[in-house]
């Protein structure tokens, strides 16, 4: 017998394979296994790891119609083509277009919100077409997905989807083997900020807070490392960076395939947010390798952050707020900042354990397929 087919639709192969292949793999020994997305990296990886990649186009941040309308012809192509078995979509365009072709192709499918974005912090005129095409495409779903409570909440008080469609996952799950370590809290103290150089995941603020604090702790360092994405109009220029980094505030550290090694050489992980996160993966990552964290008081931050139990919390768009918890982080006894790596570890272990995410889509795919 034929192993039945399901697909992973989403707008990066990067995101897909960083955030979802250690579930994608898991499920290809029982299923055939698809991946769905522009090809943005190399993913050579997939073949060995047994899935099959289709890649398409997705214009993640435009707002033209006439592209969007070829989106949701090529996915229509692919999913009657292909006549999947189930389908799980990611990310806007995906969710909004994907379900409208599974629809059509009579295919059963689940949307996983990973966060609400950039198009839903401001109420302006992308937040109410955002709501409206949202509302259409989850009409007709067999299950809406979210990875922390607030997100499911927003999506229920909107009226975007009906509360007995929705499921909250919990993060997407860290794999706590990769992401382990026992070395010791690195000397100088380094704080580190890890992702994409957006000023709503606070780069601004990080680096501001390191102008204020660095002539009172002249050897702490500020580390920076991920992309800059010029297409982002939210994102931070590489102009400004250059000009941050030769004023001494804070090192650029770049772009890396591994982000390990910097998570073992800092003190203390530092994502002040105020982009609408789901659960940041970057700060799960941390917490797994007993870093202790400072992040915002907000949605996605705050599921992972148990504030003075394996990091602090600062309040949203806070400059004084955020100096405040990187002070008292700098200040409390080196035993206090690693029962908080410790904590971290654990909280990781019980809640954000990537096999718990995995058996989530095991129980949906058996309750689906085998009805």
């Amino acid at each position: 017998m034929s192993k039945k087919k399901i697909a992973f639709v989403g707008n990066s192969a990067l995101t897909m394979m960083n955030f979802r292949l250690g579930v994608m793999q898991a499920l290809s020994d029982q299923y055939e296994v698809v991946m769905v997305t522009p090809e943005d990296c190399d993913v050579s990886a997939l073949k060995s790891a047994g899935i099959r990649f289709i890649p398409i186009a997705v214009d993640c941040k435009g707002v033209n119609p006439f592209r969007d309308m070829c989106l949701v012809r090529t996915l229509t192509s692919i999913y009657q083509t292909e006549k999947f078995d189930f389908v799980f979509h990611y990310t806007i365009k995906p969710i909004l277009y994907g379900a409208y072709a599974a629809n059509r192709s009579n295919i059963p499918h689940i949307e996983v919100v990973t966060g609400l974005g950039y198009s839903f912090i401001r109420r302006n005129w992308l937040f109410y077409v955002s709501c409206a095409l949202h509302r259409i495409a989850l009409r007709s779903t067999n299950g809406v997905w979210f990875l922390n409570q607030d997100d499911c909440d927003a999506f229920v008080k909107w009226r975007l989807v009906a509360q007995k469609n929705v499921h909250v996952i919990h993060g997407e799950g860290v794999n706590t083997e990769y992401f382990q370590s026992n070395r010791p809290i690195s000397q100088p103290f380094t704080f580190l900020h890890c992702g994409r150089m957006l000023r709503s995941k606070g780069v601004e603020l990080f680096v501001h807070a390191a102008e204020a604090l660095k002539p009172q702790f002249p050897q702490v360092q500020w580390q920076l490392l991920g992309p800059l994405d010029a297409q982002n109009p939210d994102a931070i220029s590489p102009r400004q960076m250059e000009e941050w980094v030769r004023s001494g505030a804070i090192e650029y550290m770049g772009v890396t395939k591994d982000v390990r090694p910097y998570l073992e050489q800092c003190s203390c992980i530092v994502l002040p947010s105020y982009y609408m996160e789901g659960v940041p993966r970057s700060l799960m990552e941390a917490a797994a390798m007993k870093r202790p964290i400072i992040a915002t008081d907000s949605v996605g931050c705050k599921d992972v952050v148990l504030d003075g139990v394996n990091g602090l919390l600062c309040e949203k768009r806070s400059l004084d707020s955020l100096i405040q918890a990187m002070r008292k982080m700098l200040t409390m006894s080196e035993d206090k900042r690693v029962r908080m790596g410790e904590n971290g570890r654990e909280l990781m272990l019980r809640k954000f354990d990537e096999k718990i995410v995995l058996n989530e889509y095991v129980v949906t795919l058996h309750q689906h397929l085998n009805a």
